[in-house]
């Protein structure tokens, strides 16, 4: 399991609107071993940091492709937030991920023609990865998989972000995770019906290839690999632990759904 590591912020970094609704900047950040990198950076409350975090050690658990992910540290004067978890010497816990440079396919859409947006939704519908991001977010319960939300470049330069919508929404409580309930699907939208019955069953058998891999998941490991349980309340911890670990048996039924075939009872 991926484990999140820690990043300290640098000056100079500048927030950005890309229709991103929490504040968000581009800088640098220095990891371990004095490594700069150039990075995102998030200012979310602890709910949102936390569903980032656990999100990117589930995604590299499964093999989806997530930009480096780490716990960012803001110390006091460095960088402008205010939603981020304070710690007891004014410091704010962020969240950070490098920078892959690879635009969103809203972006992309936006900027195409409609032969190039046509094209586009090809290149998505044939992606290796498509059937297994269909079974990683119906397991996460992701409300948010709009189409801002992956980033999409060459055929096989594709990237997962933004997931503090995930676990059933950005505001979420232990009464929340309810594993057997059908949360929306973003890709049910605008990927969906672009899919062929046959790419829909193929993808449906992707999902549950992912189901099998993950039969007696323990979610025990990724609460600690991500910190979550070093973040939050422990009932908190112990609802997204059976959440997960009860959902990860639904994958191909509620994925099936997201893809609009038929569901076996």
């Amino acid at each position: 399991m991926a484990e999140i590591k820690f990043a300290t912020v640098l000056l100079g970094a500048l927030g950005f609107k890309e229709g991103n609704v929490n504040e968000t900047f581009r800088g640098q950040v220095l990891l371990e071993g004095d490594v700069i990198k150039q990075a995102i950076i998030k200012d979310l409350d602890l709910i949102q940091l936390c569903n980032e975090l656990l999100a990117f050690c589930l995604a590299r658990h499964v093999g989806l492709p997530i930009p480096d992910s780490f716990l960012g540290l803001v110390r006091p004067g460095v960088l402008s937030v205010a939603k981020a978890p304070r710690l007891p010497d004014d410091s704010r816990l962020v969240f950070v991920s490098t920078d892959v440079k690879v635009p969103n396919v809203t972006f992309r859409l936006r900027t195409s023609t409609p032969q190039g947006q046509q094209a586009i939704i090809d290149q998505i519908s044939k992606w290796a990865d498509l059937g297994k991001l269909y079974a990683f977010d119906a397991w996460i319960a992701n409300i948010d998989r709009h189409h801002g939300n992956l980033l999409f470049g060459n055929p096989g330069d594709a990237w997962l972000i933004d997931h503090g919508h995930c676990f059933t929404g950005p505001a979420w409580g232990p009464g929340d995770l309810d594993p057997a309930k059908e949360f929306a699907s973003r890709l049910s939208e605008w990927m969906t019906p672009f899919l062929t019955l046959e790419q829909k069953h193929d993808r449906r058998a992707e999902a549950q290839a992912v189901e099998a891999a993950l039969s007696g998941f323990d979610a025990a490991e990724s609460a600690k690999s991500s910190r979550v349980a070093d973040l939050m309340p422990m009932d908190y911890v112990e609802a997204l632990k059976q959440f997960l670990a009860q959902r990860s048996a639904k994958i191909t039924f509620h994925a099936s759904k997201a893809l609009n075939v038929p569901v076996m009872l």
